[in-house]
């Protein structure tokens, strides 16, 4: 199961954690879920095999709610070790993929591909990267 987190206040966030679900759903066997990150429930997603992490950039920060998943999987252990990518919107910052980066190895999860940003909604090239995040990830599992 691959889990595709996220926040979005602006819709944007969100269309671009549906496609990288998208593409890593068209892998051959995998399972995706997409959820908020103000809605997870951490015992089901430790069970998950792989995470695709998203937040709109926020003074070249994540929200809080990804950043609350990073405090809670730090000393978990059910989560280090597993594949992940980042992605992220902004709207003229653009730092926010280097802080999901950060985290992510920060919490010791093992990052498989550059990630994906997009300034406001993506586009169609942004789109077309976001699928391509989501299938490399699921390849990594797969």
């Amino acid at each position: 199961m691959i889990y595709v987190i996220y926040h979005s206040d602006t819709g944007n966030t969100r269309k671009l954690a549906e496609l990288v679900a998208e593409g890593a759903a068209a892998v051959q066997g995998a399972q995706v879920k997409l959820v908020s990150a103000a809605d997870l429930n951490y015992d089901e997603a430790a069970a998950a095999d792989a995470y695709a992490i998203g937040s709109p950039d926020y003074f070249s920060y994540v929200a809080g709610q990804v950043k609350t998943f990073f405090d809670r999987t730090l000393s978990d252990k059910r989560f280090h070790g597993k594949p992940c990518v980042g992605f992220g919107t902004h709207g003229g910052g653009a730092k926010v993929l280097d802080c999901i980066n950060r985290l992510a190895k920060s919490v010791k999860l093992k990052q498989v591909a550059p990630g994906v940003m997009t300034k406001g909604a993506p586009d169609a090239a942004g789109a077309q990267q976001a699928r391509q995040l989501g299938r490399t990830l699921a390849e990594a599992v797969a």
